[in-house]
């Protein structure tokens, strides 16, 4: 059997690797003030978050090392000097490894951390060699006080990945099924696809790629109403031919009935609904929407309509 080459399998690798990354980060920081990342930037990825940017470099390398971290492939800059580049003295640097070679751990410093839960400083034994092995200016010295590396919980491997991504977001109180989360999953790594595809060549480029916290922040309101719509559904008493039609009717509100929704709005006593069961809640939207929409009165649209804003209050 003929040699085959694995570099592109490789590379997809890393990059599904670096994707995960990125969405761990976001579950845990996209409510915060001024929240944005950037993929494929000046780094691999790098983070706005309040007053700070993070650049962070992500290595899927296994049993890296401080040997490794420091090494100058066909004379390229090494893992360091890399992240050491972009941006000012102030910023914070990070990369983030799965796999770190044991005596490289063993003399790292573990802290708390912002943007990540447990960040690792170089021990001043480490920083001493590296600083001596690449002969690091003055600059790259102050640079290195504010770069750390993190160890993620989760390996290369994408499905390892993505069972500790569900997990996240349910312990985030994101109400994800395991099929929603799928979903979820499925959408962010798009758009992490989608904006690492934008070439930079000038300060506005960098823009076009943020995914900010409000993009985000959306993403898991539509899980969590998906979730929400689904239970009230479950609820009512109809069977299970029309709730499938319900489900299905669910998809045409967005483009074609959002009119209708906004006189529900200010139809509806909220108060009343409050006290409600859902089946009670359901109907009485109902007769709402058959004063609005007399042709609607008896269709599965009208149950999902009605279903659709009652979840929206829950928001």
């Amino acid at each position: 059997m003929s040699a085959i080459d694995n570099g592109g399998a490789i590379a997809i690798k890393g990059f599904n690797y670096q994707k995960a990354s990125i969405i761990l980060v976001m579950i845990h920081n996209f409510e915060k003030d001024n929240f944005i990342v950037i993929p494929e930037s000046r780094e691999d990825f790098e983070i706005h978050l309040e007053q700070d940017t993070y650049f962070i470099q992500v290595k899927g390398t296994k049993k890296l090392s401080i040997g490794k971290l420091k090494s100058r492939p066909s004379g390229k800059a090494s893992i360091i000097e890399k992240n050491l580049s972009p941006g000012t003295d102030g910023d914070i640097r990070k990369i983030f490894l799965w796999d770190v070679a044991t005596t490289t751990k063993n003399e790292l410093i573990s802290q708390d951390g912002t943007l990540v839960p447990i960040r690792h400083s170089l021990s001043t034994e480490q920083k001493t060699e590296i600083i001596n092995d690449l002969g690091l200016d003055e600059d790259q010295k102050i640079r290195m006080n504010n770069q750390y590396i993190y160890i993620t919980p989760f390996s290369n491997d994408l499905n390892l990945a993505l069972t500790f991504l569900k997990g996240e977001m349910v312990n985030e109180n994101l109400l994800v099924t395991n099929d929603r989360a799928k979903v979820v999953l499925g959408e962010l790594s798009l758009e992490i696809d989608q904006k690492s595809e934008i070439e930079v060549t000038t300060a506005s480029d960098i823009k076009r790629k943020g995914i900010d916290g409000e993009y985000l922040k959306q993403v898991f309101v539509n899980v969590q109403q998906k979730e929400l719509f689904d239970e009230v559904l479950n609820n009512l008493s109809i069977n299970t031919i029309m709730k499938n039609k319900v489900k299905k009717a669910k998809l045409r509100i967005p483009l074609l009935y959002q009119n209708i929704k906004e006189q529900m709005k200010q139809k509806a006593d909220i108060s009343l609904l409050m006290s409600e069961t859902d089946e009670g809640a359901v109907n009485y939207l109902r007769d709402l929407l058959a004063d609005i929409a007399p042709e609607m009165r008896t269709t599965d649209l009208s149950i999902a309509l009605a279903i659709d804003y009652f979840c929206e209050l829950g928001e």
